[in-house]
């Protein structure tokens, strides 16, 4: 008798206990779920923004966005201020001025864009200046990570005739740069390059993009403008790995090259990295 009444008194508690913890649990769930703190941040932490140094003043946008909650749209406003980070190298009243500091973010929406003005006569492309925006209040929350930097970076209008020289290449197969040259190509917004890869008379024909913001280079390499004769393959040539690999500076007019060589029947493996300098 004594030991059955030990062994129902045993059951009760652990059904308790077991009845205890279930309740926490689902009380735990019920209380958090959707029920964080909406967090204003910007949606990146840095970026950097190109601008043609054409004496304009250029609008530019920085997304501030809300996170947290359910990650759905609010019923109500959300009212946030920016600053200038005293981390900041851009001048205000130099290189940009904020259009304003007090945003709203409308209710049903996730994000709203901070406006810059870029003064881009006072960029200089060798020496880019960061403004580094700081979220000060928000009616919601502010995320801990409330800084974003944006880097001001000049770019100057394409003139290939800038290009025309000699240039010292440095290329990856050789201890020592080479002494390169650039002439105008056949094709429009083409350049040929002769001796970047160290045979001496080789020859690479590249075409620029005239989207100086985005500066790709291609290869338009074939059996006239060839690296060198393979003794069995015939003209090995210069061909494009991805345009976002090979880029140009439209202001010092470097050109930084990546590229695989091609035969007629197909590509040799690896590719060939080369760094040119005007001098």
């Amino acid at each position: 008798m004594k030991k059955t009444r030990i062994k129902l008194n045993f059951f009760i508690v652990v059904l308790l206990a077991s009845f205890t913890v279930s309740s926490c649990l689902l009380d735990d769930e019920k209380t958090d779920f959707g029920k964080g703190p909406i967090l204003a941040q910007f949606e990146k932490p840095s970026v950097t923004a190109n601008f043609i140094k054409d004496g304009s003043v250029t609008p530019y946008n920085v997304a501030i966005t809300i996170i947290g909650g359910k990650n759905k749209p609010l019923n109500e406003p959300v009212d946030i201020t920016i600053s200038a980070d005293p981390s900041s190298t851009a001048t205000s009243g130099v290189e940009y001025s904020l259009a304003a500091t007090t945003f709203t973010i409308p209710a049903g929406e996730m994000s709203v864009d901070a406006v810059i003005n870029v003064n881009t006569a006072n960029l200089d492309p060798f020496d880019a200046k960061t403004l580094v925006l700081k979220i000060d209040s928000s009616s919601e929350s502010v995320s801990e990570s409330n800084l974003a930097a944006i880097t001001l970076q000049a770019v100057c209008s394409l003139d290939l005739n800038g290009f025309v020289g000699t240039y010292t290449a440095v290329n990856a197969r050789f201890a020592n740069p080479l002494t390169a040259t650039v002439e105008l190509g056949p094709l429009p917004n083409s350049l040929l390059l002769t001796n970047i890869d160290g045979y001496g008379d080789d020859e690479v024909l590249i075409v620029l993009s005239t989207d100086v913001v985005n500066p790709t280079i291609t290869y338009a390499g074939d059996a006239n403008y060839y690296i060198y004769n393979h003794s069995t393959y015939g003209p090995v040539w210069a061909t494009t790995l991805t345009p976002e690999q090979s880029t140009y500076n439209s202001c010092d007019f470097s050109l930084n090259l990546e590229f695989k060589r091609c035969v007629s029947i197909g590509c040799f493996g690896g590719s060939r990295v080369v760094k040119m300098t005007k001098q």
